[in-house]
């Protein structure tokens, strides 16, 4: 990826400016587990994913013990859009539901892993079968993503234990029959940047520059009060 390119991309993705973008010289620094290093694929900001990261999709990356390099780009379009779903439908996400549509598969003749709609139970995402060919050379790093920390980096999974439904609560339960009553929707549709932006999980560029520019202000603008009074 070119600087042209990764600035393009920021731009477009309204990527907040106080992150730490570099395209890396060796691929081998996108394996890394080290706090705040976030490998990005252009291709899974096409399929939802947005910067920073939601709460949830880290927790979904932690449960399943995925490094992000290791994570179909395709596949943010299964954690974003059921986050999505969750919100439209006032559910709150939780892995236990998660896990009741979705299941985890290494991905054949390539090294990674994606999720995929799990087969004992109507969808919830109607998959996209769009082949995404050569997705992962197109990436760049995010060096200081607050509160994250990449899973450590692993070839291998035990993703019949990973698989296993959870026990719901009985809120849970309830949750999952509002979720089991909607029709399923095209994963491209329930991830259209409109309805990220409708749930606060992507804004415009220039929502985004104004709140960094409020964020810089804002304790000036208190100290200009105080100095008044």
């Amino acid at each position: 990826m070119r600087p042209q390119k990764l600035a393009q991309l920021a731009k477009e993705y309204a990527i907040p400016g106080g992150l730490d973008l570099e395209i890396p010289a060796d691929p081998r620094s996108t394996t890394v587990n080290r706090p705040g290093h976030l490998v990005v694929f252009q291709d899974a900001l096409e399929h939802g994913l947005r910067l920073p990261l939601p709460p949830f999709a880290i927790t979904v990356l932690r449960n399943y013990q995925i490094h992000p390099s290791m994570l179909q780009a395709q596949s943010w379009g299964f954690i974003v859009g059921f986050l999505v779903q969750c919100l439209e439908a006032g559910v709150v996400p939780t892995i236990g539901l998660f896990k009741e549509f979705h299941t985890v598969a290494p991905t054949l003749k390539k090294r990674g892993f994606h999720f995929k709609s799990r087969v004992s139970r109507p969808k919830l995402l109607a998959e996209n079968t769009k082949s995404v060919k050569r997705w992962r050379e197109k990436y760049f790093l995010v060096k200081n993503l607050p509160g994250f920390t990449p899973y450590p980096w692993a070839d291998s999974l035990d993703t019949g234990c990973l698989n296993q439904r959870s026990f719901l609560t009985r809120k849970e339960a309830a949750d999952l029959r509002r979720l089991s009553a909607l029709e399923p929707e095209d994963v491209l549709k329930v991830m259209s940047e409109d309805r990220l932006r409708r749930h606060g999980l992507s804004m415009s560029v220039g929502r985004r520059a104004r709140l960094e520019l409020e964020a810089k202000e804002g304790p000036t603008g208190v100290q200009r009060e105080r100095e008044r009074a």
